[in-house]
């Protein structure tokens, strides 16, 4: 069983920008990605917001989305435009780029940072005890880590049992006095 502080399950955009992070700041983190490469079929999000190419001005990569993307100093909320000129902001625009091209920067980036990412494999079950946690992959390893952070979507494992788990710890919890 191969041991990591943090086993992070998806390799999108969330879980890319955390491994990168937790890098950063020297934990030991691995991904696991169920798609067996960075490659994206078809496209979910469509640009970067200010606040976001300000984070990644911060890690010194907004260049790397800046070059690939479509600048805009127009934002919309329903039906009306936002001219965000004018924001306090060294990125007062919102950038153009289809998240296939969003997960492929991050991907190097987090490569750049020597962070393992196993694609083509799926958290398929994970125990937790007093110490951490043991992840079963579907290529049959296992990881054992502190932490196992769900980034791989609405619908799954990770996100059901954590809810499941949340769930039976509240039915679990002492009523205080003033809720009887």
């Amino acid at each position: 069983m191969t041991e990591h502080a943090v086993v992070i399950a998806g390799g999108g955009p969330t879980g890319m920008m955390l491994a990168g992070e937790l890098a950063l700041a020297g934990v030991d983190v691995v991904v696991v990605e169920r798609r067996p490469s960075q490659d994206l079929p078809g496209s979910r999000a469509g640009g970067l917001h200010s606040r976001t190419i300000e984070v990644l001005d911060q890690r010194g990569i907004a260049d790397r989305f800046l070059a690939e993307g479509q600048v805009a100093q127009v934002a919309g909320f329903a039906t009306t435009r936002l001219d965000i000129s004018d924001f306090p902001t060294r990125h007062p625009y919102g950038l153009g780029l289809w998240q296939n091209h969003i997960e492929r920067i991050l991907a190097g980036w987090v490569r750049e940072l020597k962070v393992p990412v196993l694609y083509g494999t799926e958290v398929t079950g994970f125990a937790q005890d007093e110490s951490g946690v043991d992840v079963a992959l579907s290529d049959g390893r296992s990881l054992r880590a502190q932490y196992l952070v769900g980034c791989d979507g609405g619908r799954s494992l990770v996100r059901k049992a954590a809810a499941s788990f949340s769930a039976g710890m509240r039915r679990r919890a002492p009523c205080s006095p003033r809720s009887r």
